[in-house]
């Protein structure tokens, strides 16, 4: 095999690499589950949304399941899952991009981090791992979103509970914002 020239790869564990494998297999499933629920919404067959909606990136997913979600309503357990899911995804989708399209450089406090030049920011594998509970919280919510969208044949929707909500990292704190409750 030949070998790569990189000299960050020694220094990661296998541990750490196979942690990040992880979460990026989890975020790519959220993403494709969440592009079957704009599928179903569109009523689209598989070859219809392979080529219409799984071009789409994430946030054009969301901003056209909630385009139609203004037309059409969605039950009330389906809008509160997706509700629910629009801010986590927010912060998850910055945490991913950062891990998917940074470089890795080493940093005097931090150790080796993720840094992504295009946007000046940096991730350190503290908070990229501090998110595990998060991107598994919104794996519950698009889940429960799609069961709530109904199925094939008539099969009615499924009222799929998900956990409660997870602390929200601190360095997302300003980006996960949920939208405060309506007094009644």
């Amino acid at each position: 095999m030949i070998a790569s020239p990189w000299r960050f790869e020694p220094v990661i564990s296998d541990q750490d690499l196979a942690k990040i494998g992880i979460l990026t297999l989890r975020w790519s499933h959220i993403e494709h589950i969440l592009g079957n629920c704009l599928k179903v919404l569109l009523r689209l067959s598989d070859d219809e949304a392979a080529a219409i909606v799984f071009p789409m990136n994430l946030e054009t997913r969301i901003n056209r399941i909630v385009e139609i979600s203004e037309i059409n309503p969605l039950s009330e357990h389906a809008q509160a899952a997706l509700n629910e899911f629009r801010p986590v995804i927010k912060g998850l989708q910055l945490v991913r991009n950062n891990v998917v399209h940074a470089i890795l450089i080493e940093d005097e406090r931090e150790g080796h981090v993720f840094h992504l030049r295009s946007k000046q920011r940096t991730l350190s594998k503290t908070d990229v791992f501090s998110v595990e509970e998060l991107t598994n919280y919104a794996a519950h919510l698009v889940t429960a979103f799609r069961y709530a969208l109904g199925f094939k044949d008539g099969i009615e929707p499924v009222l799929y509970t998900w956990p409660d909500r997870p602390p929200i990292p601190e360095f997302l704190l300003s980006t996960v914002q949920f939208p405060r409750k309506q007094k009644a």
